[in-house]
This record gives C-alpha cells, structure tokens and sequence, in this order.
C-alpha cells in the first residue's frame, strides 16, 4: 500500500508579487525625480510609495524581505534626490519608522485580502507615523519651538500640510499594490492568492 501522500510545503517564490513589488520600487525613483522638475508651488510634498510598499512587500512577502524592499526603497530615493540636488542629509530613524510598517503590514495584513482592513491598516499606520516622527521632532528640537506643551503643539500643526502627503501617499500605494496584487492573483496567478497560501500552510502545519 502506498504512504499517505505528504501535503507539499508551501511555495516561496511569488513572481508576480516580487513584480509588484519591484513595481513599487520602480514608482520610488519616478516620483523623486518627477517630483524635482516640476515648479515648488505644483510638488506634491511628502507623497511616498515607501509606506505602502514596506505594508505590501511585508504582508506578502514575509517580514524580511519586506524590510528589505523598504531599506532599498529609501536608499534609492535618497541617491535620487542627491543626484538631482547635491544635498543629501540622512536621517537614520526614518529606516526605523519605515520599518514598522513592514512589520504591522506582516502582522495584520499577511493573511488577509480585505480592501478595508488594507485601508485601515494603512491610515492607522500613518497617524501613528505622524504622532510619533513629530514628537520626536519636538524632542529634537529641529526646529525651536521650545519645551512646552505650546511648543509640542505648534510643532504638530507645522507638520500637519506635509502630513496630508505622506496621508494620501500610504493610502493610495498600499490600496493600488494590494488591490493590484488580489485582481492579478485571481486572474493568473491563484498559486499566490492570500485563500490559497493560508490553506497550503494550513494543510502542511495540521492546525489553525
């Protein structure tokens, strides 16, 4: 008699997901440099694919690779933006803020096709960006608003027109790469449908 046929591990190459994704990076340079060449008063500011990307390549990627699409993602820009302005100033902690994306988008969205679970995810992540990168600010006093609660205050409302940018840009990317990722999926590639995936590792591990 035949032994019972072992249930196959779950596959790790995602093409289509690693296009998306690359995809993602792709909008990163396009934007810095189209960004650059248009009037100030008509440049979008703080609009970025990076927070969207780092939730998607997490979520369906796994953790570190969607670490490492965000650290690329970053380093890109900034050699964009450098190239086309000779300023660069780096800023270490944005590798850290832009890194907890990755990690809600893998803790939240990784088993997951809801279009308003992503949007939600992607608002709630960016507030928390907002109210955390800007009370680092303040601690750091980049600019001197003083320490007081006045200065913590104003601080946020100096940030708030730069904030609705990088509002619309985590919204609309990680809508678009998610979105883009469920409709592709189910059309031509159902190996890397979120249903599927869930089932093969549910089948392979014997719970959940």
């Amino acid at each position: 008699m035949d032994s019972p046929k072992q249930p196959s591990a779950p596959s790790h190459f995602k093409p289509m997901t690693l296009a998306l994704a690359g995809f993602g990076l792709a909008l990163v340079a396009v934007l810095t440099v189209a960004f650059q060449q248009l009037p100030v008063e008509y440049r979008v500011w703080n609009v970025s694919v990076i927070g969207g990307l780092a939730l998607f390549a997490a979520a369906r990627l796994g953790f570190w690779p969607g670490v490492a699409f965000t650290a690329a993602a970053i380093a890109l820009k900034d050699v964009c933006y450098y190239r086309l302005t000779d300023w660069w100033e780096p800023y270490p902690l944005s590798w850290a803020y832009f890194s907890v994306y990755a990690l809600v988008g893998w803790v939240l969205l990784r088993r997951s096709a809801s279009a308003g679970r992503v949007a939600v995810t992607a608002l709630g992540v960016s507030l928390g960006f907002f109210v955390v990168s800007n009370f680092v600010s303040w601690l750091e006093q980049a600019l001197p608003y003083g320490y007081s609660f006045e200065g913590l205050v104003n601080c946020y409302a100096a940030a708030v027109p730069f904030y609705r940018g990088t509002f619309l840009g985590d919204l609309m990317f990680s809508v678009g790469l998610f979105g883009a990722h469920a409709v592709l999926s189910r059309a031509y590639f159902p190996a890397e449908r979120v249903s599927a995936a869930t089932k093969e590792v549910r089948d392979t591990e014997g719970h959940w």
